[in-house]
């Protein structure tokens, strides 16, 4: 379950999940994810496989590539990583030779 705290109005809830995708901004400290590492030996009482950083947190950029990690990450989630290799092919614009008039 994920334990959550509005930053507004401080109301606590608790939620059942299968997976957890944090959004963050582009300050990339990694002071979460060497949180989460240093307790790895807990990860699977609490049924956590593993865990993956992505987005800014692996590498302060442009918010469409991070919004691109997060909904890639969501859908191969359950499949085995491929790391940098794209599902598919990218066009690539050849510029044309200059004509005279």
């Amino acid at each position: 379950s994920v334990h959550l705290a509005c930053t507004y109005t401080g109301t606590l809830s608790e939620i059942e999940v299968d997976a957890v995708v944090m959004v963050t901004s582009q300050s990339s400290t990694g002071a979460l994810w060497h949180a989460l590492e240093a307790r790895e030996e807990e990860w699977a009482g609490h049924g956590v496989q593993s865990i993956q950083v992505i987005g800014d947190a692996k590498s302060p950029a442009p918010i469409a590539w991070a919004t691109y990690a997060g909904h890639r990450y969501g859908r191969e989630m359950d499949n085995p990583n491929r790391g940098d290799a794209l599902p598919f092919r990218r066009e690539v614009v050849v510029p044309t030779p200059k004509f005279r008039l």
